[in-house]
């Protein structure tokens, strides 16, 4: 039964951009908390360098957390799924805005040229904005 809660999380997560091991860690964590980094490189069937690298991965993008427990770092994953998609969400926004202002910046045939690219980007930011205001209403 786990196991088929913890695929179904892989899929998601993978449609958010983790790589195949990261979905993996956090997919194990998320349902076996409270792991070393020897524990998740053996559950998930890979070495321990490569755990090591992925684990480091995620904490600095804020999924895991490190704490240290008998001598040892243990690993658990920071399943707050609204605080991830926010954030993400915020990332893709100040991505967009960079992006608007190079079109904006472009001259002449170059920016006529990129026209239909600026009607999606806008119409993405008023998406993204119209998301975040209505969270407030709630």
């Amino acid at each position: 039964m786990a196991e088929r809660v913890r695929k179904k999380l892989r899929e998601v997560l993978k449609r958010w951009g983790f790589g195949e091991i990261e979905a993996d860690i956090f997919a194990t964590l998320a349902t076996k908390d409270g792991m070393t980094a020897n524990e998740i490189a053996r559950e998930i069937g890979c070495a321990y360098s490569t755990t090591i690298n992925s684990l480091n991965v995620l904490r600095r993008m804020g999924y895991v957390e490190r704490t240290r427990k008998d001598r040892k770092f243990v690993y658990s994953a920071n399943i707050d799924f609204v605080k991830i998609m926010d954030e993400e969400m915020d990332r893709i926004s100040k991505l967009l805005k960079e992006l608007r202002k190079e079109i904006k910046g472009l001259k002449g045939i170059y920016r006529e040229k990129m026209k239909e690219l600026a009607i999606k980007v806008e119409k993405a930011l008023n998406y993204i904005e119209g998301k975040t205001e209505m969270e407030g209403i709630e």
